[in-house]
């Protein structure tokens, strides 16, 4: 009768396992289904900007990735997705994003906006800020970021849409690490909200 106590915080215990688990599958479905976007442009309504989220570079050059996300948002601004292409990250980051969207795809000096952070939330909201809430973005990154990228956008009070490249479109079972990464930061946010956090890294 001692061990009663003990054995219900056992179980207690257990079935919150079970519960987090359950819930952080429910929000991998969730990422995995909310990635599986159209990368063509025709599949975009109009919108006040462009955002990249960038990604750390390496000898002053972009990585397959980055290059790829920067080629998308190049193609959102010529077919007149909008008039604005927010690039962000780091400051060397944004040197080799400014330089390829400016000097490879000759998008305008004037539509070109730089948005140093951190990390991808912070990004997104200051890019909120220099927009002023209520406007209309394109999120520029991996098919798999679709959902998190969404609920930071509207924590922000921006509306958001997202058009990855074709490239980040992959087979499920070869980013599971992303996945995962993703899945916990959508179960985890949706509780203590879209803030600073490891998963927002670049």
């Amino acid at each position: 009768m001692l061990f009663t106590p003990v054995r219900w915080v056992i179980k207690l215990v257990s079935l919150a396992l079970i519960v987090a688990v359950v819930y952080v599958v429910v929000c991998g479905v969730q990422v995995v289904i909310s990635s599986r976007l159209s990368t063509a442009p025709s599949a975009i309504k109009p919108a006040m900007a462009i955002v990249v989220l960038g990604q750390p570079v390496a000898n002053r050059s972009a990585g397959a990735d980055l290059s790829a996300r920067l080629k998308q948002a190049a193609t959102l601004y010529a077919d007149h997705r909008a008039g604005l292409v927010f690039v962000t990250g780091s400051a060397a980051s944004l040197r080799v994003e400014w330089n390829l969207l400016r000097k490879t795809y000759h998008v305008a000096p004037s539509a070109l906006k730089r948005v140093s952070a951190a990390d991808a939330s912070i990004a997104l909201l200051e890019t909120s800020k220099a927009l002023m809430s209520g406007n209309s973005v394109i999120i520029v990154t991996d098919a798999i970021d679709a959902l998190w990228a969404k609920y930071v956008g509207a924590q922000d009070g921006l509306s958001v849409q997202v058009s990855p490249p074709a490239s980040s479109e992959k087979l499920i079972f070869s980013e599971l690490g992303p996945l995962v990464r993703e899945s916990t930061g959508v179960a985890v946010g949706r509780i203590f909200g879209f803030g600073h956090a490891p998963w927002a890294a670049y």
